[in-house]
């Protein structure tokens, strides 16, 4: 199955009717196994393999990807580089004035100058790309009391260009800012001026900086909220449960001296036009079968079963987990060890990082959600919920008892097959009982 606006890939199928539990399907670039329709248990023991449950409460589960642990410490360590950076300059300074018996400033402005131009900037980048890349990845939602999916999908925008901008003009007012903060710090590096000469310099460096910056951000400010307008949008589309298609894909990618073997497991809503595309879809990559049924069972046990029956989001990325492994550490380690772990929890500001990443995971991410998706997520009475079909409940008891025998889902083959094997044994051996009576 595609994803709308996409390239039909080796994994779509001919009809609808293709999809179903047990199915296996050889593509062109690999092999794939069919969950769903029809979410039967597969006899897989429920596991988070992959970290991809976020969120979970009594009526709904999020499924979100994404280290961002990471990506908060990556940007911190800017500010680690700053600091160090600085204390260089103060040591240089200090070195200066008692070699020399005079003091200078020279040392910290053209460092603190770097830090400004080049240093703060980059980990400003960082920190705000992850709070993009936290908006651009919206969860998928699993509502058990209404047994639905909501998958995430961002509508077509249409392409804006920022007037009178582009990369040259871009290149040319960096360098300009560059240059007017250097005329406001070249009046400390020259001992022989005066000081009144010193101060106008800087007064008109500063005014001449104001200016810029006034400008540059005000048009940036009115163009960014204009592109804004353009951009795509979150729209969720929802879908019932027992209709979802769910499939492990095996694609084999060869490049240049290199064979690469992925597997992800795909959750999609099929297009009701088309059923080789998907109108909305999510995928991570499990990287084997067995895993990717393992994450699978994570999904179908909080759906037929509830949220003690899933394992909890994994606490790798809270303060609390943070603090209780330094204290374990402490506890453990011995002295250096533990300076050496120290040193890196600093440079990396393991601390702060967590605190970003835990106001990403349950402040961020959710603000950006459409108003509708928290209307259909709101908890219901007790006999407003959704009842699992007969048809489904009779099944997964049949391929409990048959997975106590020692049957495996991987080698089932689909499931109506399997079911109508079943029911011709059933009749042959009531057969045989007639027969001898």
């Amino acid at each position: 199955m595609t994803k709308d606006n996409e390239n039909p890939s080796s994994t779509q199928t001919s009809r609808e009717s293709d999809w179903e539990a047990g199915v296996r399907r050889t593509t062109k670039d690999g092999r794939l196994l069919a969950l769903s329709p029809k979410p039967v248990t597969t006899g897989a023991r429920a596991v988070d393999v992959n970290s991809w449950i976020r969120r979970k409460t009594e009526g709904w589960l999020d499924l979100q990807h994404g280290n961002l642990l990471f990506g908060a410490e990556f940007a911190l360590m800017f500010l680690s580089l700053t600091v160090l950076v600085m204390m260089g300059g103060l040591a240089m300074t200090v070195d200066y004035y008692l070699g020399h018996n005079e003091f200078t400033w020279i040392p910290l402005l053209g460092l603190g100058g770097m830090n400004l131009l080049i240093t703060v900037p980059w980990g400003l980048y960082m920190h705000f790309l992850g709070n993009k890349a936290v908006k651009e990845t919206p969860p998928v939602r699993l509502n058990r009391q209404r047994r639905e999916v909501a998958l995430p999908r961002w509508t077509e925008g249409k392409e804006f260009k920022l007037p009178l901008w582009n990369d040259t003009v871009a290149g040319f007012t960096y360098i300009g800012v560059l240059f007017t903060i250097g005329w406001a710090l070249t009046p400390f590096m020259n001992e022989y001026s005066s000081t009144e000469y010193r101060n106008s310099l800087v007064l008109e460096g500063l005014v001449l900086l104001g200016i810029e910056l006034l400008v540059i951000g005000t048009y940036l400010c009115f163009a960014l909220r204009l592109k804004k307008k353009y951009d795509p949008k979150l729209v969720y589309e929802i879908y019932p449960w027992e209709k979802l298609v769910a499939y492990i894909e095996t694609r084999q990618d060869i490049g240049p001296g290199l064979m690469a073997t992925h597997t992800v497991l795909t959750l999609a809503i099929p297009k009701p036009d088309d059923p080789e595309s998907a109108l909305a879809a999510a995928s991570i990559n499990v990287g084997h079968e067995t895993a990717g049924l393992a994450q699978w069972e994570c999904i179908r046990q909080f759906m037929e079963n509830g949220p003690e029956a899933c394992p909890d989001p994994k606490e790798d990325e809270t303060l609390a987990h943070y603090k209780a492994k330094c204290r374990q550490a402490r506890k453990e380690m011995s002295v250096l060890p533990w300076l050496g772990k120290k040193v890196g929890d600093w440079f990396f500001q393991r601390y702060l990082a967590h605190i970003i990443t835990e106001r990403r995971i349950k402040t961020l991410a959710l603000k950006s959600l459409p108003d509708d998706l928290n209307a259909w997520s709101a908890p219901l009475p007790k006999e407003q919920w959704a009842k699992p079909s007969e048809a489904l409940q009779g099944l997964n008891q049949q391929l409990t008892f048959a997975y106590e025998r020692g049957l495996k889902f991987t080698q089932m083959g689909p499931v109506s097959e399997w079911q109508a094997g079943r029911e011709e044994k059933r009749q042959q051996k009531r057969g045989r009982g007639r027969f001898r009576a």
